[in-house]
């Protein structure tokens, strides 16, 4: 199992982010050096669903050209999971079009904690992360 260090501060956001947009889905994009995830950037899920998500492309334009400004690199892709458990889902497989970056789910089942898994998915293949929280 391959490892991916996140702030605490962006973990925290991720977990407010999924509490704050439940019943549905939120969705974001996660960024830092050398496999260290320090900057989180909420998105509004331009699905608004309770089992997908979509970034607006004018958003995400705007958030990769943030990245490229800060000087950073697009480590991470975040959505939640309101009603399902920290696995991706055949759709979230369908749609992993960035093979490098790390995938988190945040599973809102049990909603104090949240769970929160990351994946690598190349090629509708599957493999959990270890998150360290540092």
């Amino acid at each position: 199992m391959n490892m991916i260090r996140v702030s605490h501060d962006v973990m925290e956001g991720m977990e407010s982010h999924a509490r704050e947009s439940y019943p549905l889905e939120c969705c974001g994009l996660l960024a830092g050096k050398e496999k260290l995830i320090t900057v989180i950037f909420q998105t509004r899920n331009a699905a608004a669903s309770v089992d997908k998500y979509e970034i607006d492309p004018v958003e995400q334009l705007n958030v990769f050209e943030e990245i490229d400004r800060r000087s950073l690199k697009l480590l991470g892709i975040y959505h939640s999971h309101p009603n399902h458990p920290c696995y991706p889902s055949a759709l979230d497989i369908s749609r992993a079009f960035y093979p490098d970056t790390a995938f988190f789910i945040i599973s809102l089942v049990d909603f104090y904690p949240p769970r929160i898994k990351a994946f690598i998915i190349k090629e509708g293949t599957v493999a959990e992360e270890e998150i360290v929280v540092q």
